[in-house]
């Protein structure tokens, strides 16, 4: 399927017996050598309707597949989990629950490690992946597509801790980066603010917050040299500034070793 063939391509690791120490992509999963199949199907307590279809390598006896259908429907799949052959350790789940998503798993742990969203009207196009911290269970990183389902729109990291995005970091259609926002990882409060020059890279403007209360502190911006071309200090935090900007030119002076005679 196409968008199997999508998340394959996106960054990920998954640990393999076949292969200790070495990570392999899905795909490469795939690709090992298929097993002679064995099928038991599991009927629920009306023993009319299928629970489950359980596929298992015919001569070593792992669980290779189990395909989950819908209570109400037998021919609707409600879910899909995979397994590496000879092994028995899954690594991935297929969800078709209002819209299709794939969860992958660390095959040492067994503990989710990221989920892949796709659009409800399109099973082809990815909308999000969420990245989970494995001691927590918790979400660390989000990452937002735009319509096409490959170009990136925002990545969202998070302290899986207190649960507070610590940065925020948004693209343009080019993929360059547009800005950087930081945060205070115990309260959420905005720190920090920059924005960059159409190459991603270049610093335009830095905004300053009190990471206590999130109040603006200081604006500057620079040029495509990397010269401070305007600044601003909120009112309140002037004299702070300025006790800052004495404290860096003395320490400028010591460390130039100049004198004045």
């Amino acid at each position: 399927m196409n968008a199997l063939v999508l998340a394959e391509n996106l960054p990920v690791k998954f640990v393999s017996k076949t292969a200790k120490n070495e990570y392999v992509a899905p795909i490469e999963i795939e690709k090992l050598p298929k097993p002679e199949i064995r099928k038991e199907t599991v009927y629920r307590r009306n023993k009319l309707s299928v629970d489950r279809v359980i596929e298992y390598d015919a001569q070593t006896g792992d669980k290779l597949r189990v395909v989950h259908y819908d209570y109400f429907n037998n021919e609707k799949i409600r879910a899909i989990d995979e397994f590496i052959p000879h092994s028995g350790k899954k690594y991935r789940t297929i969800n078709y629950i209002l819209y299709k998503s794939i969860d992958e798993f660390d095959t040492d742990t067994g503990k989710r490690i990221r989920t892949i969203n796709y659009d409800i009207r399109n099973e082809n196009r990815v909308t999000s992946i969420q990245e989970y911290d494995t001691e927590t269970g918790k979400i660390k990183k989000v990452t937002l597509y735009r319509r096409d389902g490959q170009t990136i729109s925002t990545i969202k990291e998070i302290n899986p801790k207190t649960e507070n995005v610590i940065r925020w970091t948004s693209f343009r259609e080019s993929q360059t980066i547009s800005s950087i926002s930081e945060y205070n990882a115990q309260n959420g409060r905005p720190s920090k603010t920059t924005y960059f020059y159409r190459d991603g890279q270049t610093v335009r403007e830095v905004h300053n917050y009190n990471p206590l209360n999130g109040e603006w502190k200081q604006f500057i911006r620079y040029d495509k040299h990397d010269k401070i071309i305007e600044t601003e200090v909120a009112p309140k935090y002037q004299s702070e500034q300025e006790k800052e900007n004495i404290a860096q030119l003395i320490d400028s002076l010591y460390n130039k070793n100049l004198r004045f005679e």
